[in-house]
């Protein structure tokens, strides 16, 4: 019970700072907006008329990110069935990852707690590379695609009933920027 604990906790410090991370380091939003310096009023007209073009010109929209995938697996299995869900995630990536050139997908394979560390390790590898490979089949690109297994580390609902541990039997897929 105390390793996982530990591990819940090492995962909760490591979300935290990934997250300060990812929004203060690569989005900048921790800085705040740039003071803008004084403006004369000649150059004031100009903006106002640039700004008038700039308001009728269309925007560019933005592609939203598609959501995480989450396949769950028989016990100790790592075959799995596609569903409307992956194909519409596979369809959302293709067109996400065309217009992101610096996007790629990371499968993460979990285990139950039922056997060894290195079994559950070695099982999650395997769900996440039956994954990747679903995916590739499917046309998206092998080397945008990252694998990786918690074993039994990361779990999401209790390893004591038998609906704890099928929750816990999973492949999660996100896109993640470089």
């Amino acid at each position: 019970m105390r390793p996982l604990i530990i591990g819940i906790f090492v995962f909760m410090i490591w979300s935290l700072f990934s997250t300060w991370y990812y929004v203060c380091h690569i989005n900048d939003f921790c800085n705040g907006p740039e003071p803008s310096p004084p403006v004369s009023t000649e150059e004031a007209q100009t903006q106002t008329d640039s700004t008038t073009v700039a308001e009728t010109a269309p925007e560019e929209e933005l592609l939203a990110v598609p959501e995480n995938l989450i396949i769950h697996f028989a016990f100790d299995r790592s075959d799995f069935k596609p569903s409307d869900l992956t194909s519409r995630f596979v369809s959302e990536c293709k067109e996400y990852l065309d217009e992101e050139p610096d996007a790629h997908l990371l499968v993460t394979g979990h285990t139950d707690a039922i056997g060894t560390d290195t079994y559950n390790q070695a099982l999650g590898m395997r769900r996440a590379e039956s994954v990747k490979s679903y995916l590739t089949g499917q046309g998206l690109p092998a080397e945008l695609i990252e694998t990786a297994s918690m074993g039994e580390r990361a779990p999401v609902a209790e390893n004591t009933s038998p609906e704890g541990r099928a929750e816990n039997r999973r492949a999660e897929t996100s896109i993640n920027l470089q």
